[in-house]
């Protein structure tokens, strides 16, 4: 039936993967092989046999040019759906719709895309597909495809298994792919099969097939030998007619016949390979000048000679390896000039920029300051959409394009740049050397320093960074810059984003501060925010003054400006946010946490809802709202599969910390390896993750162990954030020296612990090293200390912390005969609120101390929340709230599949079978409105 020879395997593979996607189980099938041994036939074979079982067909076909236009499988799978629908509508609605209209929209308005937010609108958008049946998504020749689309394939594989869609691959071997590393992963979740060569009697059919009874001078076995089987090569050599002696190539077979075909075939031929997806007819008319009549006759030669296949008022070639043949024909300015010439058309077409760069950067050069001007900016485009290795491309060819003398440097540093975030470090490290090389003026010197010195910060060239610096440092004083200007400001900023050198800035940046701060808010800029915020940082870190570092944080927030300048995807916003929960303002912080997360959704960034969705978790642990905090901190590191990683030490540790503090060991030694692994690095980071490492030995009772580790963050901390109030080494050290009875050294560590937590001034900080001190202080100074400590965490309103103080007073006041009414009511006050907050560590403490001293309590069963995982109790809460399941999906970031799955474990977990019996389920329970989103704030 499929007229395919000896594919038995392949045919009944096709077949298996096609019946297991119709009963909801997807999977990723590959053929894989080198030119010309069919693996375009086959994949030709499997998009019929799915459209005859009712499947909808995504076909796209990279050629080589594909990897200068970025996501072009997505637009190749999508596009004509986005023509046919509205956007808005299914199954281009919710997150899809900014997809229909990016691929609706021509000219420079062209719209660029982010991984994240497009992996969330094209997983959207399949789903929907997928509601009216199973679907084959087809990429003919991968090896070609550009890095986003990679990215997409990737992502998208590595979910298939419980969707009704086939994901069909066809893999060119001996071809450079532009990430290797991706498409190996994606083959290691498929299903590969390698299609191996005809043998003779393959040949002998496929010969019959082709000539049926007529002859060739050339026997089976001998043009299997010249061919090696491979029926490609098979079909070129009978087709052309050289019987005696194969080709040497498939290009020179290909070559021979298009020349014996004729000039004006040839060229078109020639412009059809050229303009790969872009070869409609009025295309090839206006490349060749010629009328859509005048190409109908040498149309039909092509496709009678199986070079060209025909579509709608489209062509293209029949096989990629013809299509090579042809372009191996041109000369290198031939090429360039037919390249140029498909710009130019495209250009007046006004097509998008990054179809007309795709040929650009294949043209030589010719002092085109216009080509400058559209590489560079479609470049740009590529960076917002997350493809650098193409950014990088069109940079270096549009520096190619004018004469080194011309060369504007600050094009070179831009490209410099987009090497390094596509990983090409020696080359971007090069381009910025020729940059500074051709640059006379100093500011512009210093700001490419500024951008090498990043660069050999992460690539961990400490040294030569600390120089770079230094120079630019030295560079702006000698322009006559000071602590006023801008570009000062910005290398202040930078160097404080990255806690780099910080020390040998001091001076420079406080006078930069107070300038800044001197002059009128409404004066301030990007820069001077930036500066603020990792200022505020500087003195958190030291432990000083916790009223100036608030202040610096919510003048860097500047109202909501801050964010608006960076969006949720930037970096010196959460800086001060976490300025604001280190100094106990947790209103201010939540309220710029819940900004950031109605950025991230009004902009379609899941990468921005990963980094607000941290931020807010760390607030509320910071808080003590620890099921809030493990809820959010979840939904960041859950974004890791997206690409995010920003503050992974951080969102490690405050998990494991929020864990403990619910009695959930298990889970807090699930972290452990990580974080030992992330206690590898260097700088504060590391400090973090050994700290809550460190705190896990401690809950499994090895103390000894955990002071080494203490003892580790005091050495790396000191001496400039020795004092650091976020780590509380010195708290920890004293619970472990009095767990191991070494009461006397606790002491002293809990002592300096208070000393240094009133120097900053922050009532939790003071609160939680108050209530240390009393752990290991003579018994006639524990009410003293316990009740200042109960103050000031009612003053900072740390309910958690809050929550243990008072059992810890009411523990010891319920003793005596005057203090026990207080002791009652205060553990009376911390059950309430671990049964509220569902902690059960805190309700046993506190129902223990109470029935031992005759106060009869109710042993409250669980709430029946604790049952569920922490992605599974947001999407109830959600639930109960009135959301259905497409809103909670979009709320949270994740398809309506992943929340029909966290309902239906739900349910099962709480004995129910629908949604209209959660409120039932959870009666008695507080649903706290401020643990899901309102109706302003998805989250």
């Amino acid at each position: 039936m499929s007229g395919l020879i000896e594919r038995s395997a392949e045919l009944s593979a096709v077949e298996e993967v096609l019946a297991a996607a119709e009963s909801g189980t997807g999977q990723v099938l590959l053929f894989s092989g080198q030119a010309g041994v069919g693996k375009s036939s086959l994949v030709a074979h499997a998009r019929e046999v799915a459209r005859q079982r009712g499947f909808a067909v995504l076909h796209s076909c990279p050629t080589p040019v594909s990897t200068g236009l970025a996501h072009a499988v997505v637009r190749d799978w999508v596009g004509p759906l986005a023509r046919d629908c509205a956007s808005g509508s299914k199954p281009f609605d919710g997150p899809a719709a900014n997809l229909a209209g990016a691929l609706s929209v021509t000219g420079p308005g062209h719209q660029a895309w982010s991984l994240n937010t497009l992996d969330y609108a094209l997983g959207w958008l399949l789903e929907n597909l997928c509601e009216h049946g199973p679907l084959l998504l087809v990429v003919d020749d991968v090896q070609w495809a550009d890095t986003g689309s990679l990215q997409v394939l990737d992502l998208l594989s590595a979910r298939l298994e419980r969707s009704p869609i086939v994901l069909l691959l066809g893999r060119r071997t001996g071809e450079s792919v532009v990430r290797p590393d991706l498409l190996d992963r994606i083959a290691r979740r498929a299903r590969v099969l390698v299609p191996e060569p005809l043998s003779v009697i393959g040949v002998e059919q496929l010969r019959h097939q082709l000539l049926g009874e007529a002859t060739s001078r050339i026997s089976s076995q001998e043009l299997h030998r010249h061919t090696g089987g491979l029926p490609f090569l098979v079909r070129e050599v009978l087709r052309s007619g050289l019987d005696r002696t194969a080709p040497r190539s498939v290009v020179a077979s290909v070559r021979e016949r298009l020349e014996r075909l004729g000039q004006p075939t040839l060229e078109i031929a020639r412009a059809i390979a050229l303009l790969g997806e872009e070869a409609t007819f009025d295309a090839l008319g206006e490349l060749c000048a010629l009328t859509v009549a005048e190409l109908a006759d040498p149309l039909e030669v092509l496709t009678d000679a199986a070079v060209v296949t025909l579509g709608m008022w489209r062509a293209w070639p029949s096989h990629p390896v013809v299509r090579e043949a042809i372009l191996a024909a041109l000369s290198p300015s031939e090429r360039s000039e037919q390249h140029r010439r498909a710009a130019t058309y495209l250009a007046k077409l006004d097509r998008p920029r990054q179809v007309v760069a795709s040929h650009l950067v294949h043209t030589l050069p010719a002092e085109d300051h216009g080509v400058v001007a559209l590489l560079r900016a479609a470049a740009e485009e590529s960076l917002v959409s997350g493809a650098p290795q193409v950014a990088a491309a069109q940079l270096l060819r549009a520096v190619g394009e004018t004469t080194p003398e011309s060369t504007d440097p600050q094009l070179i540093r831009a490209a410099a740049s987009a090497h390094m975030r596509a990983g090409l470090v020696r080359e971007a490290l090069a381009l910025w050397h020729q940059a500074l090389d051709r640059m006379s003026d100093p500011t512009a010197q210093a700001l490419c320093l500024l951008d090498l010195g990043d660069a050999q910060i992460t690539t961990g060239h400490r040294e030569a960074a600390r120089a770079s610096y230094e120079r630019a440092g030295r560079l702006l004083t000698e322009a006559g810059h000071d602590s006023s200007s801008q570009a000062v400001r910005l290398l202040v900023a930078r160097m404080g984003l990255t806690r780099t050198i910080y020390d040998g800035a001091q001076a420079v940046t406080e006078a930069a501060v107070a300038d800044a701060t001197a002059q009128p808010a409404t004066s301030d800029t990007h820069a001077d925010r930036l500066v603020f915020a990792t200022h505020a940082m500087e003195v958190a870190f030291r432990g000083r003054d916790h009223h100036r570092a608030r202040a610096l944080a919510l003048r860097a927030l500047a109202d909501g400006r801050l964010l608006e300048e960076e969006t949720a995807d930037g970096n010196g916003f959460y800086i001060a946010v976490g300025v604001l929960a280190w100094t106990d303002a947790f209103p201010q912080a939540l309220a710029a946490a819940d900004a950031a997360i109605d950025d991230a959704h009004r902009h379609g960034s899941p990468l921005g809802f990963a980094k607000a969705s941290f931020s807010r978790g760390y607030t509320h642990y910071r808080q003590g709202n620890l099921r809030r905090a493990v809820a959010d901190l979840d939904a960041a590191l859950a974004m890791r599969d997206s690409g995010w990683n920003a503050y992974p030490e951080s969102a490690l540790a405050c998990l494991a910390y929020a864990h403990i503090g619910l009695g959930q060991l298990q889970e807090a030694l699930a972290l452990e390896p990580e974080l030992r692994e992330r206690a590898r690095g260097n700088g504060l980071a590391r400090a973090v993750a050994l700290t809550a490492a460190g705190i896990i030995r401690a809950c499994e009772g090895d103390h000894e162990r955990a002071l080494e580790d203490y003892r580790t963050v005091a050495g790396i901390v000191a001496p400039a954030a020795a004092d650091c109030p976020v780590l509380e080494w010195r708290e920890l050290t004293a619970w472990s020296l009095r767990a191991l009875g070494r009461r006397a050294e606790a002491l002293t560590v809990a002592t300096e612990a208070v000393t240094v937590a009133r120097r900053w001034g922050v009532p939790r900080t003071v609160g939680f090293a108050l209530r240390t001190l009393s752990h290991v202080a003579p018994p006639d100074r524990a009410i003293p200390l316990l009740r200042e400590s109960v103050h000031l965490l009612e003053v900072s309103q740390a309910v958690d912390y809050l929550a243990r103080a008072r059992a810890d007073l009411g523990a010891v006041l319920i003793r005596s005969h005057s203090g026990r009414a207080e002791g009652v009511s205060l553990l009376r006050q911390s059950l309430e609120y671990a049964r509220q907050t569902d902690v059960p560590f805190l309700v046993q403490q506190a129902t223990r101390l109470l029935n031992r001293h005759g106060v009869n309590v109710d042993a409250t069963a669980d709430s029946p929340l604790h049952l569920l995982t922490p992605g599974e109790r947001r999407v109830v809460e959600l639930a109960v709230l009135g959301r259905t399941n497409r809103q909670i999906a979009q709320e949270l970031f994740v398809t309506v599949k992943a929340v029909e799955w966290h309902l239906s474990n739900a349910y099962r977990k709480l004995s129910i079978s629908s949604r209209a019996q959660l409120p039932a389920a959870l009666a008695g329970q507080r649903v706290d409105p401020d643990l899901a989103p309102s109706s302003s704030s998805a989250r």
